[in-house]
């Protein structure tokens, strides 16, 4: 599997835009155990993710999570978390390459049909035990982590894991039920 490099500086610059007061000290809002051996909690893909998910609730902290997600598809890593409140609906992106966090919100009134969809990230499975299940249902196919995001789907909330595999033209999709660990699918391009 690649191995990602996270910039020493990620979760202090998210301290410094959003004013987190001391980002080290700070207990993390999600718990991360690694399992097995292909990612843990201090893989990039983890790290970046819920830096940015404990920036995000600091920043907005009466909002719902409607999404988190990893992307290194194509070579650019981004992280990004959504939410909605009251007052609209809320999107945070961090694009590792430039170390530029971008904020989009959009008013409105998402909050009745958003919230149906909300889910508490500390009650989902960490995401990097998930991956590494993920990795083990793809029959050792899976020679890189290309996204990973948790989010509603057909009324659950569903941890989707995509792997890239040797060559880096088929991909390996995982579907798990990120509350009880559920393998609900493996799709494998042809």
């Amino acid at each position: 599997m690649k191995s990602l490099l996270i910039k020493g500086s990620l979760v202090l610059a998210l301290a410094a835009v959003f004013g987190m007061p001391n980002a080290s000290a700070a207990p993390p809002l999600v718990a991360v155990e690694p399992t097995v051996a292909v990612v843990d909690g201090n893989h990039a893909a983890i790290v970046g993710a819920n830096g940015l998910l404990n920036a995000f609730i600091q920043n907005h902290p009466t909002a719902v999570i409607t999404e988190i997600a990893f992307d290194a598809d194509g070579g650019q890593i981004k992280y990004e978390v959504e939410g909605v409140d009251e007052s609209g609906k809320y999107e945070l992106t961090y694009i590792y390459a430039t170390n530029q966090i971008f904020e989009k919100r959009e008013g409105g009134d998402y909050h009745k049909s958003l919230k149906k969809k909300s889910f508490d990230p500390r009650e989902i499975l960490p995401p990097a035990a998930v991956v590494n299940f993920a990795y083990a249902q793809t029959q050792d196919k899976a020679t890189s982590l290309n996204e990973w995001s948790v989010h509603h789907e057909k009324g659950k909330i569903i941890y989707k894991v995509t792997f890239g595999t040797e060559g880096g033209d088929k991909e390996v999709d995982v579907r798990i039920d990120a509350i009880n660990g559920t393998l609900l699918s493996v799709k494998f391009d042809d």
